[in-house]
């Protein structure tokens, strides 16, 4: 079984965990967290060290990695991340919790997490570092953005389209064909049925901008 290294010690690590003891195509190395100590245990699992240790582990044999860390208005700290590691040489692949539903119609980049009981259907596109988290449905011929978050039921309709970036909160619909922007923040239990320009939060049904996304 080969060996990943996980970037991150948060909750959304402990999801990420469940989802890979699940799966059992991959063993867990440790994790790398820039803010808990070394030795410290996250579902058993040891953090290592900090973004010290990363040359390290891969000048050791560990060559798959995965980012961790969660997203919640902001995927900018995953982009940091993901560019780091890419110098470093690692490798980035899909996790995805057996419990999940995915078309072989859909196609998927590197690095996404596919939590359980989300649904990917035919010709859907997830771009790169994305997180379908759980229960989320990306309905068919609909693209996801590089490191866009569609939270916890969340459902994105056919022929939509999600910037990168980009949270949808918990619970929102995206009605079909819609366009949201990149780096734009939707609120949870919203209804977008009109297109969302890029770096704004918006919320509510129908989901209105109510400000821009400064983050």
């Amino acid at each position: 079984m080969k060996k990943i290294l996980l970037i991150g010690g948060g909750g959304h690590c402990n999801v990420v965990i469940d989802a890979i003891l699940a799966a059992r195509k991959y063993a867990v190395a440790g994790i790398i967290d820039q803010n808990k100590p070394k030795g410290e245990r996250v579902l058993g699992f040891s953090v290592i060290g900090d973004d010290k240790a990363l040359k390290k582990c891969f000048d050791s044999g560990i060559k798959d990695c995965f980012i961790t860390v969660g997203s919640v208005g902001n995927g900018s700290v995953r982009a940091r991340l993901y560019g780091l590691l890419k110098k470093y040489g690692y490798s980035f692949p899909n996790l995805i919790h057996p419990d999940s539903v995915i078309s072989k119609f859909a196609e998927l980049g590197q690095g996404n997490f596919i939590a359980s009981f989300s649904i990917i259907n035919a010709g859907a596109v997830i771009g790169n570092n994305c997180i379908i988290n759980t229960g989320a449905i990306v309905e068919h011929d609909c693209f996801i953005g590089d490191f866009a978050h569609i939270s916890p039921g969340a459902i994105i309709c056919g022929g939509s389209k999600i910037g990168e970036y980009t949270h949808v909160g918990a619970g929102s619909v995206v009605i079909q064909c819609i366009k949201v922007g990149k780096n734009s923040l939707i609120g949870a239990g919203s209804v977008v049925v009109k297109d969302i320009p890029d770096g704004v939060v918006a919320c509510g049904n129908p989901c209105k901008k109510i400000k821009n996304n400064g983050k």
